[in-house]
């Protein structure tokens, strides 16, 4: 809805198509042509009135009145406060203009020439919203934009919501951190480090990295499928953000072969790194110390220091 709202906002910006529409009438005036044949035809004493035809410029046409239809579902339909309000501010722009009784038959007259080549980025969404159809890639004869979304970025914003909602008070949860940087060079800090998060309490902190990425628990690949770019960058992360002292976690979506934390990683003796899975249904990171499995995420977190502690996380 905001991106059908977006691009009509432009496209009112830049002028509404009008054309001619062919009207005839019965006016006490001559404008336009005189309709002979009608006229002619007049009865006795209304031979004052003329039977005329004219052309009225007019935005009444099929794109438009597709638009106003598609603007009317949206405005009866969002509840988000910015696309509310800009969706009536169009409405009643349009207030004039009709929308449409025939759905199939005005697509079927949109026109895509030249010059209603700037009418064409909205039509998909119009499309979108009038049948109603669903913006993704499945099966099915109907073609059409299929919206795309950057799974790592969903995945890291997904767990920082999960455990941002469960941290205890004293513990806070940054994203994407940007104060440090891996060298300088002449003076100039170049190249800049962004861990996806990192969580502090008290004295002690943890930098965790999101990674939408299958891994094999069970070592039937070699290093259970791990990168060893991403290990590099870990390690950057360890010496500019924790000083070289502390725990490194990886974050890894649970499946069936990757179910509870594998053994550390030891760059050095004070720098680990854990690989975590984490519980997508659940929102929540999934640890396995030797009593058992043990949750931490939306369905609660005690202590974050005792909780890694206990599971061979914490120094």
């Amino acid at each position: 809805m905001s991106s059908f709202l977006q691009a009509l906002d432009h496209l009112i910006k830049r002028g509404l198509r009008f054309d001619y529409q062919r009207v005839e009438e019965e006016q006490r005036y001559l404008r336009g042509q005189l309709d002979t044949a009608r006229q002619m035809r007049q009865p006795p004493g209304r031979q004052h009135h003329f039977q005329i035809r004219h052309d009225l410029f007019h935005p009444d046409r099929a794109e438009n009145r597709l638009l106003k239809a598609a603007l009317d579902i949206v405005c009866k339909a969002t509840r988000e406060p910015g696309n509310w309000r800009l969706a009536h501010e169009l409405r009643s722009m349009l207030i004039e203009l009709p929308t449409s009784r025939d759905i199939k038959k005005d697509f079927k007259q949109w026109r895509n020439d030249r010059l209603m080549a700037h009418y064409q980025p909205i039509k998909p969404w119009c499309e979108l919203i009038i049948q109603q159809k669903t913006p993704l890639a499945i099966a099915g004869e109907w073609q059409g934009m299929s919206l795309l979304f950057p799974m790592e970025k969903l995945f890291e914003r997904y767990v920082a919501a999960c455990l941002r909602d469960s941290l205890p008070p004293d513990a806070t949860l940054r994203v994407e951190r940007r104060s440090e940087y891996l060298c300088k060079h002449e003076g100039r800090k170049v190249f800049q480090l962004r861990p996806d998060l990192i969580i502090t309490q008290g004295d002690k902190s943890w930098v965790l990295d999101t990674k939408w990425k299958r891994l094999d628990g069970g070592a039937s690949r070699e290093n259970y499928g791990l990168s060893q770019q991403d290990f590099y960058q870990l390690f950057a992360y360890g010496q500019k953000y924790l000083g070289g002292r502390g725990n490194l976690v990886m974050v890894y979506p649970n499946q069936t072969s990757f179910t509870w934390f594998l053994p550390a990683f030891d760059f050095t003796n004070q720098l680990q790194l854990w690989v975590i899975p984490f519980d997508l249904e659940q929102g929540a990171l999934i640890i396995q110390p030797s009593q058992g499995p043990v949750l931490y995420g939306n369905s609660g977190w005690v202590d974050f220091s005792a909780l890694m502690r206990r599971s061979g996380l914490g120094n």
